[in-house]
């Protein structure tokens, strides 16, 4: 009983798991020779660290060899070099964590163009258009360096750059940064995106920044995004933990109202309290990037915040110890682990303290190791992260949907209902990204299967699968454009009257019950291009007034409803 008793006392008092990570960016020395990485990984050994994030992607290039994209073009990355490999040779020997970093949506900061022709910046930047051009813009078409997270080909494409090196390296985890629109204006107005918007909301024109449906769709391609890689990631390694770094501009939030007055809510559309309650990240790490000396109030009040949003994930708090001196940053280090919260990520391993920037260069700093190693004491394991196996009781679920021919808007936004096949009232709804991808997280084992529906009807039903606890399981569907044709409006015939325009219509799934209302809020007409106004409906037909501008000469009719577009009808019009 005693020697029960002493290995209760012992587990009890042993200390608990703990992130101590380092950020290693790009614009320092740190992992660009085998040196730098000889050199990084025993500071953090030194510093009690147990993870190191680098950045293995920089201006759409990267610095390991088993890659989608081009080699880096930093000219202190040595040729032929493998930092990512390396790094997790010489890392896993100490016991660090090796977590592969991606800035998502930067691709070029550079005046000059890429030398590799086959960077995304000469295939898909400012000198192409079409669906071709991936950079975001703004509503006077400022362009961006930055590419736009609307356009189905941009997610099909950063998604598989972030998830291919999990099948070729042993990676600990991926870490997702600038997972966001940029700042420095109001971005979003990618042409392929904004036609997706208003397909989707029945809009013509260019909606306002301030808009509450536009504001909310930009939110939602960031979320779909980071949903596929979590889903995908899992999928390949289920051991590999997937972070963000997340937005803290300003003064913390005292509330969720507050949170969403935020530039990370508002201006860059990053809800990530949204990600880590859905359990698409396994670890949040908020940049609180705060000068002690002036600042210093601002880190306790977020850090009061980001305590609150764990949802069973777990979030550790970046400090930026390039803004303070040691002391200050060993102020701030004591402060996050009173909260209790699981760790801490210093930004950033080759800038440990401001008063470097006083005419002495930046370099990695062995006193800040030393200052901060004293706080640690002895080292320990990251955290247990029980949700990722069997222990947790729970699976994934996830799917594509892809359409053979036919428009690529076939498969965006198709609404997935995961329905389990022992228990009619386990229902999870979610709607295909815009690449046609679906998931969901955390569910139960069970047999599930899946029923795509558009407008309200069913277009397929997959067979059941089994899904077992920390497994996951996927549905992948291929469609034809034929299978849609019962529900993409269709129309059959144009009468022009004095009054209006009379449509006679195919496949306008309208309900009568719901209301004419509800009709008018799914349904528009465009006439070359301009919405007209609808004075009547049902199941097969339309009724609108005369196009406001209506010239004489061909009009081009079209329909959209619930997200769907018809063929257009041309038909002789005139001016009565």
């Amino acid at each position: 009983m005693r020697l029960a008793a002493l290995a209760l006392a012992v587990a009890l008092c042993a200390p608990a798991g703990e992130y101590r990570a380092f950020w290693a960016d790009a614009f320092h020395v740190g992992y660009k020779t085998p040196a730098e990485v000889d050199a990084m990984v025993e500071a953090v050994a030194a510093a009690r660290g147990n993870a190191i994030l680098i950045e293995v992607r920089h201006r759409g290039g990267a610095y390991f060899l088993k890659r989608i994209e081009p080699q880096t073009e930093d000219a202190g990355w040595q040729q032929g070099f493998d930092a990512l490999a390396y790094t997790i040779e010489k890392a896993h020997a100490r016991g660090i964590e090796v977590h592969a970093w991606y800035p998502v949506t930067p691709l070029w900061d550079l005046t000059r163009t890429p030398v590799d022709p086959k960077h995304a910046w000469n295939l898909h930047g400012p000198n192409v258009s079409g669906d071709e051009f991936w950079l975001t813009t703004t509503a006077a078409g400022k362009m961006s360096r930055s590419v736009d997270p609307g356009h189905p080909d941009v997610v099909r494409h950063l998604a598989e750059v972030i998830v291919d090196p999990l099948r070729h390296y042993e990676l600990d985890g991926v870490h997702l940064d600038y997972i966001r629109y940029p700042e420095d204006d109001r971005y979003g107005y990618n042409p392929t995106s904004l036609a997706r918007f208003r397909r989707l909301h029945n809009r013509e024109g260019i909606p306002a920044d301030t808009d509450a449906a536009w504001q909310e769709f930009r939110r939602r391609q960031v979320t779909d995004l980071v949903r596929q890689v979590y889903l995908r990631s899992y999928e390949i390694r289920p051991q590999a933990k997937v972070s963000a770094a997340l937005i803290t501009w300003g003064n913390g939030p005292g509330n969720d109202a507050e949170f969403r007055s935020k530039d990370a809510y508002s201006r860059v559309y990053q809800n990530w309290p949204a990600w880590l309650e859905e359990g698409i990240l396994d670890i949040g790490m908020p940049m609180n990037y705060f000068a002690e000396r002036t600042n210093g109030a601002l880190l306790d009040r977020w850090l009061a915040f980001e305590k609150t949003k764990q949802f069973g994930r777990l979030i550790t708090p970046g400090l930026g110890v390039y803004l303070s001196s040691i002391p200050e940053s060993v102020s701030q280090l004591r402060r996050v682990r009173q909260t209790g919260l699981p760790g801490v990520v210093f930004y950033s391993y080759a800038s440990t303290n401001s008063l470097q920037s006083n005419g002495a260069p930046t370099v990695p700093n062995a006193e800040f190791y030393a200052a901060v190693a004293g706080v640690f004491g002895e080292a320990v394991a990251s955290p247990e992260m029980p949700w990722k196996s069997a222990a947790s009781g729970r699976g994934h679920v996830m799917g594509l949907l892809s359409v053979e021919d036919g428009p690529a808007w076939l498969k965006d936004d198709v609404e997935v209902t995961i329905q389990s096949d022992t228990n009619p009232d386990a229902i999870h709804r979610r709607r295909t990204d815009s690449t046609g991808f679906f998931g969901a997280v955390d569910l139960p084992p069970d047999r599930w299967y899946v029923r795509l529906s558009r407008a309200g009807q069913e277009l397929f039903r997959t067979v059941p699968l089994d899904l077992a606890a920390g497994q996951s399981i996927r549905f992948d569907v291929f469609l034809r454009a034929a299978d849609f044709g019962g529900v993409v409006p269709v129309i059959e015939g144009v009468e022009v009257r004095a009054e209006g325009l009379a449509l006679t219509m195919r496949n306008l799934l309208v309900e009568p019950a719901a209301g004419r209302a509800k009709v008018l809020a799914g349904t528009q007409v465009l006439v070359n291009g301009a919405a007209v106004d609808i004075t009547g409906i049902g199941p097969g037909w339309i009724e609108t007034s005369l196009p406001q501008a209506a010239v004489d000469g061909t009009w081009r009719i079209q329909v959209r409803y619930a997200g769907l577009e018809s063929s257009v009808m041309e038909v002789a019009g005139s001016v009565r």
